[in-house]
């Protein structure tokens, strides 16, 4: 059972800090925000729209990696996972 509310967390990329911050709302991710600022510029768009897509279809961290980004959907994946523990308590 996941609360609602809006929850963060950090998790490490492949140059830094990949963010998430999650909306939850009746039991559902209703939103997706990342933030890959520290990210490869040239995969950042790609990554970020197929990851949230991902994780609002799926409603879970259970993502496949992105081809070419593996350290960072696997630093997505993790802050994902954490912002739903959030979520659990």
């Amino acid at each position: 059972m996941l609360n609602d509310g809006v929850y963060l967390a950090q998790a490490r990329g492949m140059a830094g800090f990949v963010h998430a911050k999650l909306t939850v709302k009746d039991n559902k991710i209703v939103g997706v925000d990342l933030d890959l600022t520290t990210e490869t510029p040239e995969n950042k768009p790609k990554v970020e729209q197929q990851l949230k897509k991902e994780i609002l279809t799926r409603q879970s961290a259970d993502i496949d990696a992105v081809s070419g980004a593996t350290f960072t959907s696997n630093g997505v994946k993790e802050a994902v996972q954490q912002t739903l523990k959030q979520a659990e308590k």
